[in-house]
């Protein structure tokens, strides 16, 4: 098992002695479906990381949100009428939705063994954009189209709400760090509809939410990371993200058209996460222990090994076999011993 203190070198951007190798994926069937009305979900949750972590031994842990992927927006009648959503209103701390989480993170820390952990947390934009739609019944992808209507019809008011959704986001950071989490898993994701594919967009109305939201992980916590979501190959640009002030950076390798290396420069030689990727037709699903143990020393040898994490791009599938990110693992960890 990697040090506390050698992990901590990696993830201070200092030159390591061995390097950090982390995976993680959804344990319940539908990780949208609301926890106070699935209380199971929680220990499926719970049962899967201990699982997980008892098989793969990661050197650091991401803990899942299965089961609170959904907001509840507080005395709005009609999510997709803005001056319905301008009339929301806090929720109270004692609220399930994050009593819940409380509940959840330490329950998920009594069974990973110590590791450093990140709690997952998704931007105000993404927590919008996915009341917008009905997940079992439509692409997620309707979201974004929706999202970009609103924004059509009031850049301002638009604005407005995504304020007050941070402010319960920040809410939801501060019981993540305060019930064990070490760390904040950040997510977030350029919204896919050219109308809002622009500078003015996205300085306006996404960089304000997420900034918001930034400002208390990096109060709450001194080491946190960006994920730039790239997953069922969303495309961001990047470069916009770059003033985004958190310490690891994690994105899409294979959507986005940075590599680990390039990624690493492009944000000031900040310490990057990821390298394989995700669908069952990328290498670490569907290869041998060759090809594996091969695109990892790929990947390590572009990157390099100083402020160099090794993971995906995103989640990985359920069904990803153990034994393949075992060979990831042991490839890794091979090439700085």
């Amino acid at each position: 098992m990697m040090s506390r203190e050698e992990l901590l070198n990696a993830f201070e951007n200092k030159k390591e002695q061995e390097i950090p190798v982390s995976f993680w994926h959804h344990y319940a069937k539908d990780e949208f479906v609301p926890a106070n009305e699935h209380p199971e979900i929680t220990g499926i949750n719970v049962e899967g990381h201990a699982k997980y972590v008892d098989d793969v031994n990661p050197d650091f842990v991401k803990l899942m949100t299965d089961g609170y992927f959904q907001y509840d927006f507080q005395n709005v009648t009609d999510v997709h009428d803005l001056h319905s959503l301008i009339q929301l209103t806090n929720i109270p701390n004692d609220y399930w939705w994050l009593k819940g989480q409380r509940d959840l993170i330490k329950k998920q820390k009594n069974v990973i063994h110590g590791k450093y952990s990140f709690y997952n947390v998704f931007s105000p934009v993404t927590i919008l954009k996915w009341a917008l739609v009905d997940e079992t019944k439509e692409p997620l992808t309707n979201g974004d189209k929706r999202f970009a209507d609103l924004y059509a019809q009031s850049p301002e008011l638009l604005h407005d709400v995504l304020k007050k959704i941070a402010g319960d986001i920040n809410k939801q950071v501060d019981a993540a760090i305060d019930a064990g989490a070490d760390g904040i898993y950040y997510s977030t994701q350029s919204i896919q509809d050219d109308r809002a594919d622009n500078k003015d967009f996205f300085d306006y109305i996404q960089k304000p939410a997420d900034f918001s939201v930034i400002n208390e992980i990096n109060r709450k916590a001194p080491i946190n990371i960006l994920h730039v979501c790239g997953f069922d190959q969303a495309k961001n640009h990047l470069e916009w993200y770059t003033d985004y002030q958190l310490q690891i950076i994690n994105w899409s390798t294979h959507v986005d058209g940075y590599t680990l290396g390039e990624g690493k420069k492009l944000f000031g030689d900040r310490v990057v996460l990821g390298g394989f990727g995700i669908t069952e037709q990328d290498v670490l699903y569907s290869g041998t222990k060759q090809d594996i143990q091969k695109e990892a020393q790929r990947i390590v040898s572009e990157a390099g090994t100083k402020g160099v994490l090794i993971g995906a791009d995103c989640t990985i599938k359920r069904n990803t076999p153990i034994e393949h990110i075992k060979w990831a693992q042991e490839a890794v960890h091979a090439l700085t011993k």
